[in-house]
């Protein structure tokens, strides 16, 4: 009896201490556990994450870290997330540069694995709950949308080379369709908003800021759900618009920028580029940074920093522009650059 129950405990303390990373491939996942160093690859598919499934069931890890790849970790995610299993992605620049860090110069899905357990034996990476089906359903259609603008524009520019009737024509019912296609899509994404208290809510707190549009409170509702639960630090390094440091003894380096959601980033410029134009408030503060002399992309980065983290108390006091403009000016205690 109490050689078992030693077992038993010795058994869960083992448990609490095995940390894997899994890199996702179209057809192969690769794991790597830690600190056993066991590595395995089952196919990326319904029988080969039961398969693992049933392995991390014996042997529970305390964290899985695998990294984002653009929709094929889905299926995976939502079972280990279904079974209980803490687990967190990363951009996959993250593991590249662990690995740099570590000698590691060799760029496999082994090693990619090997480093992705790193990062969870390092327990340095925040938990995010994974997303709703009716986020990843919002998230897919926005993208979409994005895709059919992106090759209705390149149709477009071709229109302006074509010489013969016969491709223009060709060209113009390519663009007729992409049009279809985008009208529905919007159709879709009106209906789930409406339909949907708390993101109808929010899209009419957002679209209270002049220079937010309909688009870019689709972007934001579907692409960062984490807008009104974080501090205005978090926010700005989430979307990618908080400076970082690059000093080195007595020299001090000009801030950058680095990371962040692209899709976030580029719909909260275009929102910001239209607020320092039409928007008192955020043409005040962009004019005063252009008079100090900084650069215009200094100046709109900053604009940018300003948006997201007026947006985000916004939502999290669940106020509209004008009746919090004054509030947001107080509570938005963030400097020029």
């Amino acid at each position: 009896m109490t050689t078992t129950s030693k077992n038993t405990t010795s058994q869960r303390e083992s448990n609490e201490n095995t940390f894997v990373g899994i890199d996702v491939a179209k057809n192969e996942l690769v794991v790597h556990i830690l600190p056993s160093n066991q590595q395995l690859t089952v196919p990326n598919s319904s029988k080969g994450i039961k398969e693992l499934m049933t392995l991390f069931k014996q042997n529970s890890p305390q964290q899985v870290v695998l990294e984002a790849t653009g929709g094929l970790e889905r299926e995976l995610l939502i079972n280990l997330v279904a079974n209980g299993i803490t687990t967190t992605f990363i951009n996959p620049r993250q593991a590249r540069d662990l690995a740099k860090g570590l000698g590691e110069l060799a760029k496999t899905d082994a090693v990619d694995a090997r480093m992705l357990a790193r990062f969870a034996q390092l327990q340095c990476l925040p938990v995010r709950p994974l997303p709703s089906q009716e986020i990843q359903e919002m998230n897919d259609l926005v993208t979409r949308r994005q895709q059919l603008i992106q090759m209705r524009t390149m149709e477009a520019n071709r229109m302006h080379m074509a010489r013969q009737k016969s491709i223009k024509k060709s060209i113009e019912k390519i663009i007729e369709a992409f049009d279809k296609q985008i009208d529905t899509i919007d159709v879709r994404i009106e209906q789930m908003i409406a339909n949907n208290h708390d993101w109808n809510e929010k899209d009419k707190i957002l679209k209270s800021v002049p220079g937010v549009g309909a688009k870019t409170s689709q972007v934001l509702i579907s692409a960062l759900p984490e807008l009104g639960t974080l501090n205005r630090q978090e926010i700005a390094a989430l979307v990618g618009v908080a400076p970082f440091c690059h000093d080195s003894g007595k020299k001090s380096g000009a801030r950058s920028i680095k990371g962040g959601r692209a899709d976030v980033r580029s719909a909260l410029y275009m929102a910001t580029f239209s607020a320092v134009r039409y928007n008192k408030t955020f043409k005040e503060f962009f004019d005063r940074l252009i008079a100090n002399g900084k650069k215009y992309k200094v100046a709109m980065v900053a604009a940018m920093r300003k948006m997201i983290t007026v947006l985000n108390v916004m939502i999290k006091t669940k106020t509209l522009w004008k009746e919090s403009n004054m509030q947001m000016q107080k509570e938005e205690k963030m400097p020029d650059v």
